[in-house]
């Protein structure tokens, strides 16, 4: 007799202690996504390194700037391809690639200290303006193209423009 009952009821016990174990592993394991009583700790030694920085260095620092760096060197030890651009950098970049500008059709190098086409785009605004490979730039409308103040980037903000500007 006693056989037949521990027969009904062994199951039943297993199975509310299966239901009470999953229910607890749920959360358990949830609590604060990260934080769980099985969960280790997920920062990086980079961030906690920072962190410390920021809480207890002795005198101010431009965290973006040290993150930049760091970001940078580790970029460095990867191939050759892989780049940071920090968020400065990332409006020029993506304007670059996305092609939502307009100039005036031409490809540039300086030497020098004085702007020089190197490629006149076919069909372009300064091909039918009558520039030509090799020709200098000297003045965009009022302003000066030459001596040592101008890199590429400050030329290109004279000789680009939103598209479909008229």
């Amino acid at each position: 007799m006693g056989n037949k009952k521990l027969q009904v009821w062994l199951p039943l016990l297993f199975a509310l202690v299966m239901i009470a174990g999953m229910f607890l592993g749920y959360r358990l394991g949830n609590r604060g996504k990260g934080n769980g009583f099985f969960a280790g700790d997920q920062r990086s030694s980079l961030q906690e390194a920072l962190d410390l920085i920021r809480l207890k260095y002795v005198d101010s620092v431009q965290l973006d700037s040290l993150e930049g760096k760091a970001i940078e060197e580790m970029m460095s030890e990867l191939d050759p391809h892989s780049v940071y651009l920090p968020p400065v950098d990332l409006k020029e970049a993506n304007e670059d690639l996305a092609g939502n500008f307009q100039g005036i059709g031409v490809e540039f190098n300086i030497f020098n200290d004085t702007v020089n086409l190197v490629f006149v785009i076919p069909g372009g605004p300064s091909e039918k303006a009558g520039l030509k490979t090799g020709d200098k730039l000297i003045r965009a409308n009022d302003s000066v193209l030459t001596g040592r103040g101008f890199d590429a980037e400050g030329v290109k903000k004279y000789i680009r423009g939103p598209a479909d500007l008229r």
